[in-house]
This record gives structure tokens, C-alpha cells and sequence, in this order.
């Protein structure tokens, strides 16, 4: 084992002590990073704060110069990378050697993307020689009718043509990563596209095709009981389904936003909400301070304090909990 394992390994044990502990102190580096290269997007996604033009974050593209910064101080304790949140992470011209550069480290890294650009040759080559590991593709239908309902503005045959070209340029340069993954959200009416999404998802050639439940409104929830994430009460308001007592963020992962603002999970929306600034003070003094105390408390007891924040607030604690983190 390497000394950048061993360190990894024993911030790992380090963090899961602190987190059953309840520490609302904690000594350890995040395993887990969310970062947004861009939180401009070019569609208009109907439940998405940025799509719908709320104006709850100010505009930016994260500079490189600033990304390895934040990647020199928590590179090194990392498991995961995902690349995006908030905006198109492809908007941002640099995002090749973002991942390249976070890979010096040994994390497994991630790209949630549209696809809606208009992506070259070289574009592809530059992508996959970065070293990235999955690429995960937002498609939610099998027609420019049912997928432009939900992704406004999208167009369906330049994904299309986009995913071709990352398994053509894939193919030639003899390259097993990234792992390319279409993701479809199912809604009430795209449903019935599911069938012809998967022939259409062998015939491009991409490595695999997944279907979810998404957080929406209940008049656009699937009728498909698998794709419903709430349960209907008799006043009509619903609940969700799989909310746990338990929020992991606190504790072992961190969200880094475009302008450097640090969240406390992947579900803040609104900048006001934010814990902080990476670049504002050394990190464990971000990490530390009173809105993450005051959080990892509350999640431990359920005790609400004064001026409470959007971790008091939260209706679906462990609802958005990132994956399981492993050590192999």
C-alpha cells in the first residue's frame, strides 16, 4: 500500500469513528466531492432551479487555477469526484484537464451532462483521455416529442449523434473508460418509451442504460409504481418515500459550487443557504464552523436551535445521501 493509499485509508477510518460518534467536530478530510464546473445551463429543465432561470445562484464557470486549489487541499483524502450540480459541467472548456488533474489522485470520477453541445472529434478525444470513469447521459425519452417535455430546449438527434461519437472515438482509441450511461427519468409520459430507449441505447453502443425515479411534481410522477419516489396522504399532499434519520454529508462529503461557495449537500439550491466559501479562510475553519456545527448537531438530536439552517430545514434528510463510499 502507498503512502496516498494509507493516508486515504486512515482519513477513511478516521471520518466513519467521527460519524458514529456524532462529532459535530470533525478532524478528517471529506471522502466524497460534488463540484460544479459550471452552473450555467443551456436548457430549461422544468424542476431545476437554474432551468426555470430562478436566480437563486449568481452565473459563473469555475476557473481551473481555482479547481486545483480546492483539489490539492482534498485530492488526497478522495474517493469520489462528481463533476456537476447545478449548470452543464461541458460548458466548461477546461473540464478535461480538471479531471485529468483530479485522477493524479486516485479518485474515481463522474460527469452528469445533457449532451446538448456541440461536441468535436478532438472534443470527444480530449474527454476520453482525460481518464474520466463514467459518464452518466440525461436522456428522458426515446423522441425529440416525449424528451423535449421535461429537457426544454433539448434536441434529442444531437444527443443522439453525441453518444455515437463518444463510442466511435472510444472504439479508436482503444480506451475502456469512461463507462458511457444513459440515464432516463421516467415520468408519466415518457413511460411507455422505455422499451425503445434500451434497443436504441444497444444500437449506439452505449455501455449501459438506466431508468430512475425523479423528484417532481406529483401530477408528473410515473404511474409505474418502481419510478414513484413519494407516497399520496389523504389530504393530498404527499411524503417521500425512502427518507432516512441519517444524513451522510455532514460528515464524509462536501458540495463546492462555481464561485467556490461550499453547500452542505448536493440539494441546496439558493446561494443565501450555502455554509460558507472554500477560498474564504483555511478549510477546516469552513469545515468547522458554526452552520456545520450547528447542522451535524441537529441531525444527531433533532434538537432545533435559533437562526435555524437549511439542514433544520430539510424535508427529505438522506433522501439525496450519496452513494456508499468503499475502500477497494
Amino acid at each position: 500500500m502507498n503512502i496516498l493509499s494509507r493516508r486515504k485509508l486512515w482519513n477513511y477510518k478516521l471520518i466513519e469513528y467521527q460519524k458514529k460518534r456524532g462529532s459535530s467536530i470533525v478532524f478528517g478530510y471529506p471522502l466524497w466531492l460534488t463540484i460544479d464546473p459550471s452552473n450555467i445551463c443551456n436548457l430549461r429543465c422544468v424542476f431545476c432551479p437554474t432551468g426555470q432561470q430562478r436566480g437563486t445562484r449568481s452565473q459563473t464557470i469555475m476557473p481551473l487555477g481555482k479547481f486545483k486549489k480546492i483539489i490539492d487541499t482534498l485530492g488526497p483524502y478522495l474517493f469520489h469526484i462528481d463533476f456537476c450540480n447545478w449548470g452543464e459541467p461541458l460548458l466548461n472548456k477546461d473540464l478535461p484537464e480538471m479531471v485529468a488533474y483530479a485522477r493524479r489522485f486516485g479518485p474515481s470520477t463522474k460527469i452528469d451532462t445533457n449532451l446538448n453541445i456541440d461536441m468535436s472529434r478532438e472534443d470527444a478525444r480530449r474527454l476520453i483521455a482525460s481518464g474520466l470513469d463514467r459518464l452518466n447521459i440525461s436522456v428522458d425519452g426515446a423522441s425529440q416529442q416525449t424528451y423535449e417535455k421535461y429537457r426544454r430546449g433539448g434536441d434529442f438527434e444531437k444527443v443522439m449523434r453525441n453518444m455515437r461519437l463518444l463510442t466511435d472515438v472510444r472504439r479508436e482509441m482503444k480506451s475502456n473508460t469512461p463507462h458511457i450511461h444513459w440515464q432516463f427519468l421516467v415520468f408519466k409520459h415518457n413511460e411507455h418509451e422505455r422499451e425503445s430507449a434500451k434497443k436504441m441505447s444497444h444500437d449506439i453502443g452505449v455501455d449501459s442504460i438506466g431508468f430512475t425515479a425523479p423528484f417532481c411534481a406529483p401530477e408528473w410522477v410515473s404511474t409505474i409504481d418502481e419510478y414513484n419516489n413519494y407516497i399520496k396522504k389523504d389530504d393530498n399532499s404527499v411524503e417521500f418515500k425512502h427518507v432516512q434519520t441519517q444524513c451522510n454529508w455532514l460528515w464524509d462529503a462536501i458540495t463546492i459550487n462555481a464561485d467556490g461557495s461550499v453547500s452542505p449537500c448536493c440539494s441546496v439550491e439558493e446561494q443565501k443557504d450555502d455554509f460558507g466559501n472554500f477560498f474564504s479562510k483555511p478549510f477546516f475553519f469552513v469545515w468547522n464552523n458554526a452552520c456545520y456545527r450547528k447542522a451535524r448537531r441537529y441531525i444527531m438530536t433533532k434538537i432545533q436551535s435559533t437562526r435555524a439552517n437549511i439542514c433544520m430545514r430539510c424535508d427529505h434528510i438522506g433522501a439525496s445521501n450519496h452513494a456508499s463510499i468503499r475502500r477497494d
